[in-house]
């Protein structure tokens, strides 16, 4: 009856409402889960909190999941994911799942995917698993031509792939649109201009960058493979006078919040924070609506918003 079920008459609806408002009375949440099946929560798995991003996008699901009515379940799963399978062990009464995929088996994915609704987001592709991911191939794009529309032409990279050592699906994601793009222009980068990390937090771009200076190999731009390299950079580069962007240019990816407020504040590849994580809430809930649905990827575009690590200004970077 407070759930507006037909069948009841107006007056008698009504004395209810009254005796509702009276007694502060709400739903029973175990009530209507064994009315419905559901429990009203959904779990949301991310490797780390240390790393802004994924905070920001937790931060942001939770949010999405409130507006849907659900609850949310936080699992912080480990660097490597090695806490993903143990996450879905311990909840089996979750409605469905949003996850960053970091650590277990393809197969491992499929049967979770089989038991309850799952999304995947990130570069990691899973043929049978909804995913939200990002343009990564248009984020580098964009990045390359600004730089060389700046006159930059002794490009350095930060966060490449460690030979021979695990590394997350995005650096091998952007190290393969970033070569892909120079090589649309007939250009090639120096070898010694990249930098190794498996980790890209600030401390990383820092040691970077002091890597590239013990080098002694001329660079005149820095192509960060995300936010938390390219702040680190600045930093680094500001203690060893190197004037950013009069003598180097910096751009970074995914667009925290912290790089508007950076000094210089941070050129970077922005894809709709907002946007993924309602994509990715929108795909979960539909999944719990209608299992059987086609699997979908959801891809995020991105800007290039051009600050003062580059050119200075807030202003997307024209694209035609």
């Amino acid at each position: 009856m407070v759930n507006g079920e037909p069948g009841v008459s107006p007056s008698t609806r009504e004395r209810v409402l009254e005796a509702v408002a009276r007694t502060g009375y709400s739903p029973n949440p175990s009530a209507r889960s064994l009315r419905t099946g559901r429990s009203g929560a959904i779990g949301l798995a991310v490797p780390e909190l240390n790393q802004p991003f994924f905070a920001e996008i937790a931060d942001r699901i939770a949010a999405e999941a409130r507006r849907h009515g659900l609850a949310v379940a936080l699992g912080v799963t480990g660097e490597l994911g090695q806490g993903e399978a143990d996450f879905f062990s311990r909840h089996p009464e979750l409605d469905g799942t949003i996850m960053y995929w970091q650590g277990m088996e393809p197969a491992q994915v499929a049967a979770a995917a089989a038991q309850r609704p799952l999304v995947l987001l990130g570069e990691r592709r899973h043929d049978a698993v909804d995913r939200v991911t990002m343009d990564n191939e248009r984020g580098l794009e964009l990045v390359v031509s600004h730089l060389r529309t700046l006159g930059r032409e002794r490009i350095a990279v930060l966060g490449v792939p460690v030979p021979g050592e695990w590394m997350h699906a995005a650096g091998r994601t952007r190290i393969a649109a970033l070569h892909t793009a120079m090589e649309h222009r007939g250009l090639s980068l120096d070898e010694r201009l990249l930098v190794a990390s498996t980790e890209w937090r600030r401390v990383d771009g820092a040691a970077a960058i002091r890597t590239l200076l013990a080098r002694r190999v001329p660079f005149d731009a820095v192509i960060a493979f995300n936010d938390g390299l390219a702040l680190g950079a600045l930093h680094e580069l500001a203690t060893a006078g190197v004037r950013v962007p009069d003598d180097v240019a910096v751009t970074g990816f995914d667009n925290l919040e912290i790089s508007r407020y950076a000094s210089p504040s941070l050129t970077t590849v922005s894809p709709s924070l907002n946007a993924y994580a309602a994509d990715a809430v929108a795909l979960l809930c539909a999944r719990i609506d209608a299992p059987n649905t086609p699997v979908r990827t959801v891809v995020e575009d991105v800007d290039l918003l051009a600050r003062d690590s580059t050119v200075g200004g807030e202003g997307r970077w024209p694209t035609a």
